[in-house]
Formats: structure tokens, sequence, C-alpha cells
């Protein structure tokens, strides 16, 4: 397998993390608590932790993100209340000599691109969901004040804050997070190795290309062609920068942390 792999930060830190392991592949998007430590930023610590530690351990990538969501939590150097502990968006391929099998937690995704041109995505849409009615929210408050979309944000708070807590819950959304009593449920797919031509593993910082941004109408438009993964972080740069103020492309930011993984399977 040729692995290509990039990671761009919107800031000086980056939240976003690759991990090429033995027998798997992962990205991870970590996200920070919703009451932040002036001294650390918890998402960072916290996909370090991970990426750091997670070949320590032995079998399936869930089960030792169980492991580490425990580990880390008593390991967190701050206060462990609910409203500091960071999470995380993730997805992950493992694979054996016959299936690759992806999973996905949150907003980060897989794609598979067979040797007859089938685009077999695996997401899951409950976060995406929940941003949505954030997003037309901040969309008809920039309107009613006449103000950019983006200096609106502030007057969404409270419903970020409502969706953050309903990570693993019912009509919430799934994601990684650490906990003295943790729990995963991932969307899981097998596909036999031999039908896979190339994977591509992102975070939502490079689905803002067809999700927000217009670069592409949809997945499928992006992933028909084979992706230089530079050149697309080059155009969702060039497109997020053009819009500073999230007028034309309603977002929560100019540009978020980008992770890509492309797998080609020969």
């Amino acid at each position: 397998m040729k692995v290509t792999k990039k990671t761009r930060k919107s800031h000086y830190w980056n939240e976003d993390r690759f991990i090429i392991g033995k027998d798997f592949f992962m990205v991870i998007d970590g996200a920070t608590p919703l009451i932040k430590s002036p001294d650390l930023n918890e998402a960072c610590w916290m996909v370090n932790y991970i990426k750091k530690n997670i070949s320590k351990y032995n079998g399936l990538v869930t089960n030792r993100l169980l492991k580490l969501a425990e580990d880390g939590y008593y390991a967190l150097p701050t206060d462990k209340s609910a409203d500091t502990i960071p999470s995380a968006s993730a997805s992950w391929i493992e694979f054996d000599d016959t299936y690759f099998y992806a999973s996905v937690l949150g907003d980060c995704e897989v794609t598979f691109i067979t040797y007859d041109n089938q685009i077999v995505r695996v997401h899951l849409c409950d976060l995406n969901r929940l941003d949505t009615i954030a997003l037309q929210q901040m969309v008809a408050i920039a309107r009613e004040k006449n103000i950019h979309n983006l200096d609106a944000r502030k007057y969404i708070s409270d419903t970020l804050i409502r969706h953050r807590k309903m990570i693993n819950k019912p009509n919430g959304y799934t994601a990684f997070t650490l906990s003295p009593t943790p729990m995963l449920t991932p969307n899981t797919i097998k596909i036999k190795r031999e039908k896979v031509k190339t994977i591509y593993l992102y975070s939502d910082g490079f689905s803002q290309a067809y999700e927000h941004l217009c670069i592409y109408n949809n997945h499928e438009e992006m992933f028909s062609k084979e992706l230089d993964i530079a050149e697309e972080i080059k155009k969702i740069e060039k497109t997020s920068f053009s819009d500073p103020y999230c007028d034309a492309y309603p977002r929560f930011k100019i540009i978020d942390d980008i992770t890509v993984i492309k797998i080609e399977n020969n």
C-alpha cells in the first residue's frame, strides 16, 4: 500500500492528528471542552495522548480507544468535570488478509474507491444535523441584526453548548471522550481488499469542500476523480480565505484544521 498523509493546522495549535499503525490507519479531530483551561489546550493534549499511546495496546481499535478513554481521563492534568472534558471525532481503517474494516465517530469520514469506480462513503449524520440547526440560527440572527455571519456566532453559544452536551446521548451524536466508564458506538463496515483501489480518511476540515464551501456540489462529485490531497487542501484554503466573514459560505470559523490520509491499495 502507498500511503500519503497531510495535516494543516488552522492556528498555531492543531487539534487534528493522523496515526499510521502496524495494522490500522486513523484520523482524529479533537474538540475543545465547553470550559477551557487557561494553561492547556485539552483537545491537543488528548489527541497527542491517543497518538502516543494507542500502539501500546493490542486488539481492535475500538477496544484500544475504550482503554485510552479511561486511562486518559485519569491522566488529564486539569479538572475533570463534564464541561472540561475534551472529545473527538475519528475515522479509522483496520485490515486483515481479506477485508478492510472502516469505522467512524462524529464527523470524520472514510471513502473507498473501488476498481469498478464505485464510491463508498462511511459517515454519520448526527453531528452534521446538529451543526445545521446551529448554522441556520446563526444566519438568521446575522440577517436580523444586519451583521456578518461570523459576528453572529457569539449569539448561538447556548445552542452550541446544548448540542455539545448531547455527546453519546439519545438524539445526540456519537464521539470519543475521556471517561471512567467509556462507551463507543462507531459506524463500521467491511469491504473486500481485492475490490478497493483507493481509501481516503479525513477530518471535517477536508469535507468542508463539499459540505459548506461549494468547491464541489456533493461528496460523489469530489471523489469521482483521483485526488491530490495537497491540491485539494489548497482549494479549501483559497475558498475559505476569500470569505473571511463566512457570509458566502456559512460556517463557524474561517477555516478548520484539515487532516487526510490517502491509501492506494496496490
